[in-house]
């Protein structure tokens, strides 16, 4: 086991926090993982697994150990029928699989395109994007628990995906080592988003409802990149609140007030909010104070400089739940997970 000392986390976390941990060793394959799990139990110290670590706020150094997910080994075997069971170990890029099965002629996850981070995070978070979810394509997953150490798989059905949600969620010390998707070909575009339609029109000059699974991925990376910051320039974790749902009764009365309110319906009968907008409603995009600020195109997304720390982050975070709660009786929940010096926790 090649465990380091004292190493700076500021270029494993897109918000470029410059904590460090005490320990610090990278994952390559299952006995890592195994002889991490012994170490912390001998030493009774906390861990910590990142990823691609866009989805994490980090307020303090870190007292354990701190796991670098490198697992990355991905197969792609497609059956008589044109389907594809994609095996992709957790440490794999996930917008490099999204490529991937886009070159391969594979159709389903362009929608998804851009979404930074690793393959592993996308079940725990049911990444999705522009009317997707990885719910739709995933099958299973391989689980270690670092707590008992078993291995051990759960089924799409058994990993109670919601939005952004997850049995993960429940059971922290679970981590996905593996996922696997299954893609067909040949499937038409998703398009409820009018805006997606709309780029693919713009770019390609050809009717939406068309479009390959290629042109889709172009019009996404179009759109991410024209409204969301690069954390390589910008240090961010792309949106920070997540979009609150209501019943019926509650969209009708907020549309009294708020007669542009944006709002999505879903299957069972509530609707989803945009926050952003919510936030937009406010005043607060382009909001500066200290290092930290709203985007002044994207009032979902929080950044901060290199010299502010979470604390600065989250503090802007709670006055910006309290102003929407304030005016629209909604409450913002924070989608990065939120870590101090021994582990996650709530705001």
């Amino acid at each position: 086991m090649d465990l380091q000392q004292n190493v700076s986390l500021k270029s494993y976390n897109t918000l470029a926090i410059d904590v460090t941990a005490a320990h610090f060793l990278e994952i390559k394959c299952l006995n890592d993982l195994r002889a991490a799990r012994d170490f912390c139990q001998q030493n009774n110290c906390p861990w910590l697994l990142l990823g691609g670590g866009s989805n994490l706020v980090l307020t303090a150094n870190f007292d354990g150990l701190v796991m670098l997910m490198c697992m990355h080994q991905v197969t792609w075997p497609e059956d008589a029928e044109g389907l594809f069971t994609i095996s992709a170990e957790a440490g794999y890029e996930w917008d490099a699989l999204v490529s991937e099965s886009v070159r391969r002629g594979a159709s389903g996850l362009e929608n998804l395109s851009l979404i930074p981070g690793q393959v592993g995070a996308a079940p725990i978070q049911n990444i999705g994007a522009y009317g997707v979810e990885v719910k739709q394509f995933l099958d299973r997953v391989q689980v270690f628990d670092f707590d008992s150490g078993d291995e051990f798989e759960l089924s799409a059905s058994a990993c109670e995906l919601g939005y952004r949600d997850s049995i993960f969620k429940r059971h922290s010390s679970w981590i996905v080592t593996q996922v696997e998707l299954i893609l067909g070909r040949g499937k038409p575009p998703q398009l409820n988003y009018g805006v997606v339609a709309d780029t693919v029109t713009k770019l390609s000059g050809q009717p939406a409802n068309n479009a390959s699974p290629q042109l889709v991925r172009d019009a996404i990376i179009y759109i991410r990149r024209s409204k969301l910051p690069d954390p390589i320039h910008i240090p961010n974790v792309g949106s920070f609140f997540k979009n609150p749902v209501i019943n019926a009764i509650q969209k009708q009365k907020l549309i009294k007030q708020w007669p542009g309110l944006v709002a999505y319906p879903m299957a069972d009968n509530g609707f989803k909010l945009a926050a952003g907008w919510l936030i937009d409603q406010l005043g607060w995009k382009g909001f500066k104070q200290g290092g930290v600020g709203v985007h002044d195109q994207q009032a979902l997304v929080l950044i901060c400089s290199d010299t502010a720390n979470g604390w600065e982050v989250l503090a802007l975070a709670q006055r910006i739940q309290a102003d929407v709660e304030k005016y629209f009786g909604v409450k913002l929940e924070v989608e990065p997970r939120l870590f101090d010096n021994r582990g996650e926790f709530k705001l």
